[in-house]
């Protein structure tokens, strides 16, 4: 009798999160989940928990299944994003393979680093958006914090999609989610890191510490330096963490735009949104990898976590080029080139 309270007690706090979302929504129209989900004091997984039996569909935790599954659905927008960078990517997962509990997902423009242990819960939602339903699944971790979703596009087989999520849906479609709110690991585990390929070994070095802070600079500093290289069409490796994922982009930016207070590359097939006003700190970093010495810039939130980091072009052979080396050896706050 108290299993069945208790669930009846669950139930109806869930409809009245359902429609506290809603009327929320009906003053804000263009509100995102994540910033409803922290005005009504709520994990992100339980706003969206709530429309399972209507717009929402509970997924099975067999993440790598689901993600190869994933693969069939064509071209898809990838999001990852912390509380400072959002990092968005239209690509295909074409190609997996499976390193401890990191899952490596490569494919046309797209590289990803799933940390799939640390996942708890995934939902196939369907939101209203400004051009017409949009389609996605989305993965979250035991704080109900979302650490990855992708969306489909018009080029995606939706078809493939409904039969994707008919075949992951989870037996238990009850509208709540019981976050397990263990605490937020302060650094990712790289302990499998020899295991990676030279991509994962090179890209994990800043977010497991090994690195030397040789500067910093200016939030305007680090504006004008992207315009510089979007002018010359630099290659770049920028990278946004999740809690549960790393996204990469790799190629130039071209299209910057300044909205107060986000600072926004909207290139065709990778969109970042920076938000300035969350940047603590932007660090000039030096690293070793192999026989080459890397530089690049981190940039971190307010509680000292990575929001992004931003290298040039590497080569295994020649690692990174000449040109990037003179942009940040050229850097205000560089202690040791200048």
């Amino acid at each position: 009798m108290m299993l069945n309270t208790t669930a009846t007690q669950n139930a109806s706090a869930a409809y009245e999160l359902k429609l506290a979302w809603r009327d929320l929504l009906a003053d804000h129209p263009h509100l995102r989940p994540r910033d409803a989900a922290s005005s009504l004091g709520v994990s992100e997984a339980e706003l969206v928990a709530t429309g399972c039996g209507d717009n929402a569909v509970r997924l099975r935790p067999d993440w790598p299944a689901l993600i190869d599954a994933v693969g069939g659905l064509g071209p898809v927008m990838a999001l990852t994003r912390n509380d400072v960078a959002v990092h968005e990517i239209t690509g295909r997962y074409e190609r997996l393979r499976l390193c401890g509990d990191l899952l490596l997902v490569s494919g046309h423009n797209l590289e990803l680093c799933l940390l799939t242990g640390r996942w708890h819960s995934g939902y196939a939602v369907t939101e209203q958006s400004r051009i017409g339903p949009r389609q996605s699944l989305q993965f979250f971790d035991a704080e109900g914090e979302a650490v990855h979703k992708i969306y489909l596009t018009e080029q995606s087989d939706a078809g493939r999609y409904r039969r994707l999520v008919a075949s992951f849906a989870a037996a238990d479609q009850s509208p709540t989610v019981e976050p397990l709110n263990i605490a937020r690991p302060t650094d990712i585990d790289w302990a499998t890191t020899e295991r990676l390929p030279e991509l994962w070994q090179r890209l994990s070095r800043p977010l497991a510490g090994r690195l030397q802070t040789v500067g910093f600079i200016s939030g305007q500093q680090f504006r004008e330096l992207l315009q510089q290289l979007a002018r010359l069409a630099m290659p770049l490796q920028i990278l946004v963490p999740s809690p549960g994922a790393l996204q990469l982009h790799t190629g130039p930016v071209q299209n910057l735009r300044i909205t107060e207070p986000w600072f926004n590359v909207l290139d065709q097939g990778f969109n970042l949104h920076l938000n300035e006003k969350g940047v603590a700190e932007t660090a000039i970093i030096q690293l070793g990898h192999g026989r080459h010495t890397l530089r690049g810039l981190l940039l971190r939130d307010r509680l000292g976590y990575t929001a992004a980091t931003v290298f040039g072009a590497y080569d295994p052979v020649d690692g990174e080029s000449l040109l990037w080396q003179e942009f940040i050896d050229a850097l205000p706050g560089n202690r040791i080139f200048n």
